[in-house]
Formats: C-alpha cells, structure tokens, sequence
C-alpha cells in the first residue's frame, strides 16, 4: 500500500510538473538525447520519478528526442553535482536532486554550490525528521541545534 501511494504521488507531481512546464518549454525543442541525472542509485525514490518522467514524456510524445535516466549515485551524489557542473550550459541535461545539493558541498568539501544550477520545479516533497540518541539529553530542535553549536569536537551527522 505504501508503495503504491509513493508511485501515485510521484506520478501526480510529474504530470503536474509536465504541466507546469508546457507553455514555457513550447519554445524550446531539444536537438539531441535529454538526459536525467540521479544523484542516487537504481531503484531508490529519485531513480522511480526520473524513470515515471521518461515514460510519461515518451508515451504521451512530449518530444522527438529521446530521454536517457543516468544513475549517478557515487560518492553519496557528489558525481552528479560535478557531473552537472562539468555540463554547464547545456539545456539538454537536468538533474532530480534531494537534500544533498544543499548538503552534500557542506559535509564533503566539493566545490560546488547548488546556486550555479537553475531550478525548473519541484516534483515532490518529503517529510524529514531530526533523531537523536535517547540517551542524549537534546529533547528539541532548539536543545540540539545550540549544542550542535557549540560543540567541539562537531557533531557527526548522517543522513538517507
């Protein structure tokens, strides 16, 4: 059940976002393959909206040129953002993309920054919780943001 909401949900922000994104992409039409970069691996929920996009964009003939997905999940992502900023300029590549763009620069020292991108849409939003060890004494954002703050050495952060 759960996977079928995730794939109605992502079907719905796609034919929105294709909607969305018509009257403005009448004017340009794409001379050679669009490719979808994931910066993520096979299967995940990145590689699912690219992939529903391609089909959605072929079965309904939206365009002559084919879409190709390319899945760019190494070094957590860090391979698509380079990807895409060795790409610069080129209209016929565009990423889905998470928190990482945002993130992912911060914590491993990539030069890239997210702002040298343009975003088109928004195609779906995810919820996002903040854990933390129980035994830990932080019982809010506030309690843990400030000593996050103030710690040394810095607290270790993970995320999906």
């Amino acid at each position: 059940m759960a996977n079928f909401l995730l794939r109605t949900r992502l079907c719905a922000s796609s034919a929105l976002a294709l909607l969305l994104a018509g009257p403005a992409a009448a004017a340009w039409e794409p001379t050679k393959p669009v490719e979808i970069v994931v910066a993520a691996g096979a299967g995940g929920a990145s590689d699912q909206m690219a992939r529903m996009m391609q089909a959605a964009i072929q079965k309904n003939s939206l365009m002559k040129q084919p879409i190709v997905v390319s899945l760019k999940g190494g070094a957590s992502g860090a391979e698509a953002l380079m990807y895409m900023k060795a790409g610069s300029g080129d209209a016929n590549r565009v990423l889905i993309a998470y928190s990482l763009i945002y993130m992912l620069p911060l914590s491993a020292k990539i030069p890239f920054n997210w702002r040298e991108l343009t975003p088109v849409s928004v195609l779906a939003l995810d919820q996002f919780v903040l854990w933390d060890n129980t035994t830990l004494p932080y019982k809010n954002v506030k309690e843990f943001t400030d000593a996050a703050k103030g710690a040394n050495p810095p607290f270790k952060m993970g995320g999906t």
